[in-house]
């Protein structure tokens, strides 16, 4: 018997009859969401109160934000030109660099050292030195050493006065 119940309440077709449904829309009818407004009453109180002092603290962070911005920007610029100038600077200087090395090549090339040479024996009246004017010199006899402290009882006035009468 409880198995006919169950099986009976499966296939139920009174659900779906058009009298509870007519009901269930009526009901839905009745409930509205809507909220009625008295706009020229609440329009005031629906409006964002602002305050003058809110408004200029924000008015500052504003203005604080934008300066840094603008600061971060205007010193990013300020640095790409300054690479720039390192940059033209550095290419300039090897430009300069490989003048100078043509330079001295073509200087090189143009003056040998027999060209060097006729000029000083023509011009200048010079000649090569023979071995007969060279005379070496020594510097010394030999490297010796002095003993300033020997037993120890020397200070530091007593070698102050030897330094002084040896000159």
């Amino acid at each position: 018997m409880a198995r006919d119940k169950l099986n009976a309440a499966a296939y139920d077709l009174s659900v779906f009859e058009e009298t509870q449904r007519k009901v269930n829309k009526e009901n839905r009818k009745k409930k509205s969401n809507l909220i009625k407004i008295n706009a020229k009453k609440n329009i005031e109180s629906l409006r964002r109160k602002t305050s003058p002092v809110l408004i200029a603290a924000v008015s500052l962070c504003t203005a604080a934000v934008t300066a840094v911005g603008v600061w971060i920007v205007c010193n990013n610029v300020r640095l790409n030109e300054l690479n720039q100038e390192v940059t033209d600077a550095r290419s300039e200087l090897s430009h300069q660099a490989n003048l100078q090395d043509e330079f001295q090549m073509r200087i090189d090339s143009k003056l040998t050292s027999s060209m060097i040479e006729d000029y000083a024996e023509g011009k200048l009246g010079m000649s090569r030195v023979k071995n007969a004017q060279k005379k070496f010199v020594s510097l010394s006899d030999g490297d010796f050493g002095e003993v300033i402290r020997s037993d120890g009882t020397n200070t530091v006035i007593e070698l102050m006065k030897n330094v002084f009468k040896e000159q």
